[in-house]
């Protein structure tokens, strides 16, 4: 339980961090590299800075501007919005709001902390980064203001602008509209901020960054910064929504909130429905990203909007992990339908009993190895005579003809193939009993097949040889006598699913001895549901009743779904009939 608990914690921690990371790298990094990148083959178009001030991005969002220069930053970083202001040492008014807390000299004491962490040495580094250079005109004369005309984050964008500008006279730009400074004065005025009045009236007015197009990124490396942000976003995503509930929650309060994007199909919760319906939903998703980021975004194109493309690299990675969490849902939802707990709830329950008592390893031991001495005694040399004509009757679909039963034996000496032993010693892996080999025969034609007993007694597996290729089975019960007959596709004459009252036919391609056991009890389960009734265990000694049963009710399957012609009569077998009629109870010999 507390392994459990940690291993949903790191889940959760690591997936945060991942879907941190890969949103904050996707949108504010590979999202604006893609876009400049894919503008790179338009055509410049000149103008000066004033008229892009005036008239903003035209039919090019690449420009050649004719009368810039670049005033790089200070040396010496102004940080007069951080400076304590002498007026403001006051005790903390009460009651009077944002706007006067922000005077309190608490703040100011914080304001000079932060100012003098950022003169540090250390944080240049990190300055360099964040300081803009601005565009201006050569002949520009006026007051020290922001300018609307900046270039992109980075010391070293300015020194690299201001190097092109005094070698061509020019400087041939990416521009986007920039509306950062509107968003902080129009939060700080929500917040009450007073904000310094140069910067407001900046704010006031459309400003644009600028990205040297020498500078701009190539294809390739745009490619690989949005393929790593939504690889890590997507994987954190699948991460956060598969951990399960706890107190994690409080301490990882991102991938709580993200992983409720996951609910429906957390813990094997999903079913076909499910599944479906997410489907539909994840490539909607992806559909919507492309509409989003090229359509109502603009990607590559001189008209764009930034929040739009990145709601489209978001609603992108979410459909890809609906769709991969998908898969994960179904190999959650079959290693539930294989535990013990789902086992015992589809076991009809003996009368007296709540639940059938599991035989113990010895006693399945002794039973069958009893079970295959009395039926090599009184099978190994008996049969029912069989259908000779079948081969010659099965090309003329419209001749019907009466089902005769197989011959079923237990050779004294015979070693089932390599390859029929790989997938029963798999199934024994599930909780299967140890493979009785038999002999089914139809006239002077016999193949030899596996007959296995597990999951509960719940199912019998069968494996069975024709031209040196391995066929598989399942086969279990209902309580109200419809049999579910699982197989996989190396049935010549079984290719397609069918069912009819009495029995369900489901045919799974390309599937492993193990796939093909998880994919029954799925079945299993929903036809249980469905029929409001349970599976009824199997004794070893009854697999010559089962066997027979399933020959006869695949035959029917055949014949109703218009594959085939029979004549199928009446027929009893043990417990099991057909037409089906409710199974009773199997009971256990008494001791002696």
């Amino acid at each position: 339980m507390h392994s459990s608990k940690r291993r949903n914690t790191r889940r959760a921690a690591v997936g945060s961090v991942l879907f941190s990371a890969g949103l904050f790298c996707g949108t504010l990094i590979a999202v604006p590299k893609l876009h400049r990148a894919l503008s790179t083959e338009q055509t410049p178009v000149e103008m000066t800075c004033a008229e892009l001030v005036q008239y903003g991005i035209g039919e090019s969002s690449v420009v050649r501007l004719t009368d810039a220069t670049i005033a790089e930053p200070s040396e010496e970083m102004e940080f007069a919005m951080l400076e304590p202001d002498s007026s403001s040492t006051a005790p903390l008014p009460v009651g009077t709001g944002m706007r006067a807390w922000m005077s309190g000299d608490k703040v100011a004491m914080a304001k000079a902390t932060i100012a003098k962490t950022l003169k540090h040495p250390r944080s240049r580094k990190l300055i360099d980064q964040m300081v803009r250079g601005e565009v201006i005109p050569r002949d520009f004369v006026g007051a020290s203001m922001p300018q609307p005309l900046k270039l992109s984050p980075g010391r070293d964008i300015a020194a690299l602008a201001l190097e092109e500008v005094k070698s061509t006279g020019t400087l041939t730009a990416f521009v986007t509209e920039d509306p950062t400074s509107k968003w902080i004065a129009t939060s700080a005025e929500y917040i009450g901020l007073e904000l310094p009045e140069p910067f407001v009236k900046s704010a006031e007015m459309d400003q644009y960054s600028l990205h040297p197009i020498s500078q701009t990124e190539t294809k390739s490396n745009a490619g690989l910064w949005v393929g790593g942000s939504a690889l890590a976003m997507t994987l954190g995503w699948l991460l956060c929504s598969s951990a399960g509930w706890g107190l994690w929650i409080l301490f990882c309060p991102i991938a709580a909130i993200v992983g409720l994007f996951g609910l429906p199909l957390r813990s094997g919760r999903g079913n076909r429905v499910t599944w479906v319906l997410a489907f539909f939903v994840g490539v909607i998703s992806l559909v919507a990203a492309y509409g989003l980021a090229f359509v109502l975004g603009g990607l590559g194109q001189a008209q764009s909007m930034w929040a739009w493309q990145a709601a489209g690299f978001i609603a992108a990675c979410g459909g890809t992990a609906l769709l991969l969490g998908i898969r994960g849902s179904v190999k959650t939802k079959r290693s539930m339908v294989l535990s013990p707990g789902s086992l015992d709830d589809l076991i009809v329950p003996e009368k007296g009993r709540s639940k059938r008592a599991k035989p113990s390893k010895k006693q399945k031991r002794a039973k069958k190895t009893k079970g295959m001495e009395v039926d090599a005694d009184q099978y190994a040399t008996t049969g029912v005579q069989q259908d000779k004509l079948q081969e010659t009757l099965t090309k003329n679909a419209s001749y019907s003809r009466k089902y005769l039963d197989p011959r079923l034996s237990v050779p004294a000496n015979a070693q089932p193939s390599p390859e029929a032993m790989e997938h029963n010693v798999l199934w024994q892996k599930a909780d299967f009993e140890e493979p009785l080999l038999v002999e089914i025969g139809r006239g002077d034609a016999a193949c030899h097949a596996t007959i296995q007993v597990g999951c509960q007694n719940l199912i019998l597996g069968m494996t069975d040889e024709l031209d040196g290729k391995v066929r598989l089975r399942m086969i279990s019960i209902l309580e109200d006598g419809h049999c579910l007959i699982s197989v996989d596709d190396s049935y010549q004459d079984l290719r397609e699913s069918g069912a009819n009252e009495h029995a369900t036919l489901s045919v799974h391609e390309s599937v492993t001895a193990p796939k093909l056991l998880a994919k029954h009890l799925e079945k299993a389960a929903d036809m249980a549901e469905q029929r409001s009734t349970g599976l009824v265990t199997l004794d070893t000694s009854e697999w010559r009743d089962v066997v027979l049963l399933t020959e006869r009710l695949i035959k029917s399957v055949l014949h109703d779904e218009g594959h085939q012609k029979w004549d199928i009569y009446d027929m009893s077998y043990g417990r099991f009939a057909y037409p089906i009629q409710p199974v009773r109870m199997f009971e256990e010999a008494a001791p002696v």
